[in-house]
């Protein structure tokens, strides 16, 4: 398992072909479930196959919090209301539309600015990283935006870097103590944020947050805590999915062919050149398609659930009591159902003349059940306005003279493989869109959700 990783599930699942098996570890049985039938039975059961005290567990670990929080966090119920507290800001309609024209407006504006530097020499991946947190997090906490400060964000990339030795919490102030170190940097920082009600200006997401959590009687200083580390969700898959759909596009004349030909097509002929993101999603299939291949490509996320109680899953399945869960998204999205050509990376998969008949539970780059992201619409939208934006302004091209593919690397919490090395790349504006002066975006009407999982078909 620590040697092979997610690729150790795959292997036992083609070896097996089993639906659900066990894997004993000590102290603990693992049961790994294959079955998208079996994974839905998992995800109706989520009070008896509950996810909030696996996360209870980690929360003690990586935020360090007060004992007084770590109370509330472990009430009966938290979750739940929790849950019920931060998905309304982030479904489609009139919050998130919010959100999406302050992200819209930051990822315009700093692409239009690069378009007047000419030529550009940088690090994609180290690029993609701050243009995707300002335009992240400023559309999230608004004008008093802690993240806009070099140092705070660096702060955030040293804390990512110790999320490992945090979470496994052997000797902590010894093996993270610069993540430690960055958290508390991090929290004083939102400190003064929310004592300044900086959160009054920023989005209906970060309002819920504060009011849920002084609701529940938590400390200022534990709610900043929690901010910080939920950078994590905001930017830890945002920013390699990113980077992996520019690199497949541009790295493939006929995927970079088919994504500007399908987005011009939708352009306004007004006086600006206005994007309509309501039309990317809905006319541009192919942009959409490997926007999705991506993330079949690139999911390592792996949902799990703790059994709290004996539990015959589906009628035929024993899990016992304190045993664990797990659905890693790599055995769901390397099987069968995906035809002869599932390791492969193929662009059109997910558009109708390149579609696979599949169950839905077979596409989990987002989770599913009550662990579903529930910021995958405003990501997906942010995504495909960045990626939309670049590609018809600028061509890129790696300074070595021929994209290679980059060795993958992710650690056992990230959802999301990112490249191991980055390289430079020259980012130069077309010369041969036929429009002139800035571009921006505009939403036609309501952000309509997508088909990301299986939940957004119900």
């Amino acid at each position: 398992m620590v040697r092979k990783k997610l690729d150790y599930y795959v292997e036992l699942r083609d070896s097996s072909k089993l639906s659900i098996y066990t894997l004993r570890v000590p102290f603990s049985r693992l049961y790994i479930v294959n079955s998208p039938s079996l994974i839905s039975a998992v995800q109706r059961q989520h009070r008896t196959l509950a996810f909030w005290p696996l996360a209870i567990k980690a929360a003690a670990n990586v935020g360090r919090f007060s004992n007084a929080t770590m109370e509330v966090l472990s009430t009966n119920g938290y979750g739940d209301t929790f849950h019920d507290a931060i998905h309304p800001p982030l479904a489609p309609g009139e919050n998130l539309d919010a959100m999406n024209r302050v992200m819209l407006g930051i990822v315009a504006a700093s692409l239009n600015g690069l378009r007047k530097q000419q030529k550009t020499q940088v690090e994609l991946l180290a690029w993609v990283t701050r243009q995707i947190t300002i335009a992240t997090t400023g559309a999230t906490y608004g004008p008093d935006n802690p993240w806009r400060d070099p140092e705070f964000e660096a702060a955030f990339w040293t804390y990512k870097a110790g999320m490992s030795q945090l979470i496994m919490n052997v000797f902590p102030t010894w093996t993270a103590k610069g993540a430690i170190a960055a958290l508390e940097f991090g929290a004083s920082a939102f400190e003064r944020y929310f004592k300044e009600e900086g959160h009054l200006k920023g989005s209906a997401l970060v309002r819920a947050r504060y009011a849920h959590s002084t609701a529940n009687s938590m400390s200022v200083n534990d709610i900043s805590r929690g901010e910080f580390t939920n950078g994590v969700a905001l930017l830890s898959n945002t920013v390699p999915i990113t980077f992996w759909v520019l690199y497949h596009i541009y790295s493939d004349p006929v995927i970079i062919t088919e994504c500007r030909s399908e987005l011009r097509t939708i352009i306004s002929d007004d006086s600006k050149n206005t994007i309509d993101m309501s039309k990317v999603k809905s006319d541009c299939p192919i942009l959409l398609s490997t926007y999705k291949e991506v993330l079949r490509t690139y999911s390592t996320a792996v949902t799990a659930r703790l059994v709290t109680e004996d539990h015959l899953l589906d009628g035929q399945y024993l899990l016992k009591k304190g045993g664990t869960i797990l659905m890693p998204s790599p055995v769901q999205h390397t099987s069968d159902v995906w035809g002869d050509d599932k390791n492969a990376f193929n662009h059109r998969r997910f558009t109708r003349t390149g579609s696979q008949k599949t169950n839905p539970a077979s596409f989990r780059a987002f989770g599913g059940g009550t662990t579903l992201c529930p910021g995958r619409h405003f990501a997906t939208t942010e995504i495909l306005a960045f990626v939309a934006v670049t590609i018809l302004q600028f061509d890129i091209k790696p300074v070595s003279g021929q994209w290679m593919p980059p060795h993958t690397t992710f650690e056992f919490w990230e959802a999301t493989k990112s490249p191991a090395k980055d390289f430079e790349v020259q980012i130069e504006p077309l010369e041969d869109t036929g429009t002139v002066g800035d571009w921006q975006f505009t939403l036609s009407g309501t952000d309509r959700p997508i088909e990301l999982s299986a939940e957004d078909l119900k």
